[in-house]
């Protein structure tokens, strides 16, 4: 069976490709004197076989000149759920709802073209933040200059959340629309913060807190296989260890065996940190 196919934007692969047409229907303008078409359709990419929605919009006011003068309709396509270059949000369970429901809406009315409703749901998501961290009293510019103060954001984070909160206020205010390239810096500001403040610095958290953990444990292990050390220097089988002083204290070294066979003689875990080495060497490193 042959299938139609056309070009639109595919949201897996993030550039406009062939598609196979599933089904499709046609929509005109009722009005006799103006054309208006839109072709929906049903569609499905034919690299990732990924199915969307695309729209075709014939619209006699939308029209490009040629380069001889003449008049030329352009055709749009609208793809369904994504349209091309449309701006992923930031995705994180670490970002508190509060504040992730103001910078979704940022986010889907960038994606949509409303500007203005873009820079005001940012200042709604500065707002959020302020709210998040405590901060409920007093105006926004307030707000802003106490989370400099009290070390959540840096100075220079206060000055750029203050351009959104001036951005925010002249579109709610006095309903002036502004530029893309303003509200993509704005963006580019408040993902900053947000990665900083809550992906971030969970994740260095995280990190800092696996390693103190596992000292803790692998320092458990050593006084553990120690004892068990200490203990078999009576059983004849072991008799090789000999007795050095290091530091002020006696300890057991064994120059043949390793620390990984005291722990396997004791049916102890192994940490990797310690296998391959020697006693002496890890008495060492622990002090």
């Amino acid at each position: 069976m042959d299938y139609k196919t056309i070009d639109c934007y595919c949201s897996v692969c993030k550039h406009r490709t062939h598609h196979i047409v599933l089904g499709e229907g046609v929509n005109v303008s009722p009005d006799e004197d103006y054309f208006y078409r839109e072709t929906l359709r049903v569609v499905k990419c034919c690299g990732c076989d990924n199915v969307s929605f695309d729209k075709e919009v014939e619209d006699e006011s939308n029209v490009q000149y040629t380069q001889e003068g003449y008049e030329e309709l352009v055709t749009e396509h609208i793809s369904y759920p994504f349209k091309e270059n449309s701006i992923e949000p930031l995705r994180s369970w670490d970002i508190p709802s509060l504040v992730k429901n103001a910078y979704n809406e940022s986010v889907d009315s960038l994606n949509n073209g409303n500007l203005l409703l873009a820079a005001i749901w940012f200042r709604a998501t500065v707002e959020a933040l302020c709210l998040q961290k405590g901060i409920d009293t007093g105006k926004l510019v307030t707000k802003i200059n106490k989370l400099r103060d009290k070390g959540i954001i840096t100075a220079a984070d206060c000055e750029r959340l203050h351009e959104a909160r001036f951005m925010g206020n002249e579109s709610a205010h006095q309903i002036e629309k502004p530029d893309r390239e303003h509200v993509m810096m704005v963006l580019e500001v408040i993902n900053n913060i947000l990665n900083n403040l809550y992906i971030i610095d969970k994740k260095f958290k995280e990190v800092f807190e696996y390693r103190f953990r596992t000292t803790m444990i692998f320092k458990l292990w050593w006084k553990q296989a120690l004892m068990s050390a200490q203990k078999a220097m009576k059983e004849p089988s072991i008799r090789s260890f000999q007795k050095k002083e290091n530091t002020g204290r006696m300890i057991w070294i064994n120059t043949k065996l390793n620390f990984k066979n005291v722990f396997q003689t004791r049916d102890l875990p192994v940490s990797p940190y310690c296998q391959g080495k020697k006693i002496v060497n890890i008495v060492k490193d622990i002090e």
